[in-house]
């Protein structure tokens, strides 16, 4: 198996304009552009004045595969995607429960749970989003941009600290 490669929101640079949510639901409904289709969700947070995009984080030891009472969910040996054969789904919801990051709905027209495939490893939300707020990136290095932004913060902290007490002579 080759690098596993995971979806990565930076909720600061989303600024909620909802592309992702209508190319996915374009892309996986071949025909209709509906947030209620979209296998990526936007969560609004009004008060905090936030969108943030929810996507499925494709865990190394998903807990929605353990429940499945049908065997429909699978970890994709090439990618290490998390995907849900829609043949074998019951429709049963025990995934959605399961899932801690809410990123499994329900299809009410198949009558199935659905969820981010990656698109194959060509996410379209990735390529859609404007700002750069979703990457594909590798799942090994996935946390490195968190690690940069702390860093410049910790970088001015200092300067500033040091400007100060320069300025006290010390």
């Amino acid at each position: 198996m080759g690098y596993r490669y995971v979806l990565i929101v930076d909720p600061e640079l989303c600024d909620g304009c909802r592309r992702c949510e209508m190319i996915c639901s374009l892309k996986k409904s071949g025909d209709v552009i509906s947030p209620a289709k979209a296998r990526i969700r936007v969560l609004k947070r009004e008060t905090l004045g936030i969108d943030i995009p929810m996507v499925c984080l494709h865990c190394e030891d998903p807990i929605c595969r353990d429940v499945c009472p049908v065997n429909a969910i699978r970890v994709d040996d090439e990618t290490g995607a998390v995907l849900i054969d829609e043949d074998r789904c019951i429709g049963c919801r025990q995934c959605m429960i399961a899932c801690p990051f809410g990123a499994i709905s329900f299809d009410p027209e198949r009558h199935i749970c659905v969820k981010c495939d990656l698109c194959g490893g060509e996410p379209a939300c990735v390529e859609t989003c404007l700002w750069g707020a979703i990457k594909y990136v590798r799942a090994d290095l996935a946390g490195l941009p968190r690690m940069q932004r702390a860093l410049e913060k910790l970088e001015a902290a200092t300067i500033k600290a040091r400007k100060s007490l320069q300025g006290r002579g010390v």
